[in-house]
């Protein structure tokens, strides 16, 4: 497509967003969303603050739309081709997710895109978008999903330390954003960090870390012993606090003998072992969202802090 139409349309799509936020007819996530994400956790960073970042959702539809059904009792993912993309790309590159429910009232149909941040009137989003679906996933095939069993069974306490690394970066982002949705958030989020950091003592962590490497340059095996690291004797990690490492493999000049043949017996092994961790992971995933449901909107943030 010439750049000249190109440039004609992405105008148009930006009056259109214009028009439907002076009509009431495209809405910011209210501040409730950050209530009811608050209680899950993606790679230790709460989905309250990673739903509420334009650069941190834009380009990954799918894996945030799920993350965003988790908010509502009703609702389903769409999978569609629409027309901001169709104009950017072609037909074959415009699939988008998008979540639509009706949750927000008013006896309409919404959508909550989380690449836009925004929450629009489906009528609207269609007259627009004019979306060509392509797939429709219910709520409970979304809950099914194995990524999202992951995050349902996930250990929080252990995954927070990569807020160590990731939170700094996080916060420059917020701070210099020029994406409309991250800027209609940034004091929200801003509150949101520092809740946060003050539950999980985030000063003390990053203390803790900076003694780890310290201890990492100057006596390793100290490190190991902290950690309950066992090594083989090439220093390759074998466990960490009595969890193998999945990775690890003995090494020795057998393995240099080709085998091509898997037996029926290894075959069977290995599938019972994946249900075995699946059908665990399924059963913690139950357990923690029955005790999200107790309390959907718990600040969870306090608890921490106990």
């Amino acid at each position: 497509m010439e750049e000249i139409k190109i440039d004609e349309l992405e105008q148009k799509h930006s009056n259109w967003l214009m028009k439907g936020l002076k009509e009431r007819k495209i809405f910011a996530f209210p501040d409730v969303l950050f209530d009811y994400l608050r209680p899950y956790s993606f790679g230790g960073l709460p989905v309250s603050i990673l739903l509420f970042i334009t650069e941190m959702n834009n380009g990954h539809c799918y894996d945030r739309a799920k993350l965003m059904q988790l908010a509502f009792d009703d609702c389903k993912i769409v999978h569609a081709n629409i027309e901001s993309l169709r104009i950017r790309y072609s037909e074959e590159e415009s699939e988008h997710a998008y979540i639509e429910t009706e949750a927000f009232g008013g006896g309409k149909t919404w959508i909550v895109d989380t690449s836009t941040s925004l929450i629009y009137e489906k009528t609207y989003f269609d007259e627009f978008e004019k979306p060509k679906i392509n797939h429709v996933f219910t709520k409970e095939e979304c809950m099914q999903d194995k990524e999202i069993q992951d995050i349902l069974a996930s250990n929080f306490e252990k995954e927070k330390w990569s807020l160590v690394t990731t939170l700094p970066i996080i916060e420059s982002c917020i701070e210099h954003s020029n994406y409309m949705g991250t800027v209609i958030y940034k004091e929200k989020l801003q509150e949101e960090i520092a809740k946060l950091k003050k539950s999980i003592d985030f000063e003390a962590m990053q203390k803790e870390v900076e003694e780890d490497i310290k201890l990492m340059k100057t006596d390793p095996a100290a490190l190991d012993r902290k950690f309950k690291i066992v090594r083989d004797k090439y220093g390759r990690e074998i466990s960490r606090d009595g969890v193998k490492n999945p990775y690890y493999q003995k090494t020795n000049k057998k393995d240099l003998e080709l085998d091509f043949t898997i037996d029926e017996k290894t075959i069977k092994r290995i599938i019972k072992t994946h249900r075995i961790e699946d059908s665990k992971t399924r059963k913690k995933a139950s357990n923690q969202l029955k005790i999200i449901k107790q309390n959907p909107t718990q600040n969870v943030y306090e608890n921490f802090e106990k």
